[in-house]
């Protein structure tokens, strides 16, 4: 596990222009997270790279501002448990065509007891499905 400070979060965030607010402010804009204790955990156990590819997959014109507890963590399962899904020549275009907010609110639907399990498992079949479509038989 990586040592980390507050600081080098922050200076990670701001590469994406991402700011952190407190947990009981209303957010004011795409560029405002009130994950910081997610995105703390991510950067201690999967290091600076990891959150750097999960901030860059979600900070897309259409997804912007999804920096929910939930859609970060769902990203980042994504990219840990489906290697050959990300690395397919396909994923990151396939990625942008999602709408993460209405795949949330859909995973929130179906079980609202557990939605970032939900969304995750949510994108991967997605995500999985289209890179097919495109390239069959090379489904990661």
């Amino acid at each position: 596990m990586l040592m980390v400070s507050g600081a080098h979060l922050d200076r990670l965030a701001a590469e994406f222009g991402i700011h952190f607010v407190a947990p009981a402010r209303r957010i004011g804009g795409i560029n405002q997270c009130k994950a910081r204790r997610t995105c703390q955990a991510l950067l201690k156990k999967h290091g600076p790279g990891h959150l750097r590819l999960v901030f860059g997959l979600i900070n897309t014109p259409v997804n912007r501002g999804n920096w929910s507890s939930q859609v970060l963590s769902a990203v980042s399962w994504l990219v840990l448990n489906k290697p050959d899904l990300v690395a397919h020549p396909a994923f990151v275009a396939q990625f942008d065509l999602l709408r993460l907010d209405e795949m949330l609110q859909r995973a929130k639907d179906i079980n609202p007891a557990a939605p970032t399990i939900t969304l995750a498992v949510l994108l991967a079949h997605e995500l999985d499905t289209s890179v097919s479509a495109i390239m069959p038989g090379k489904a990661a």
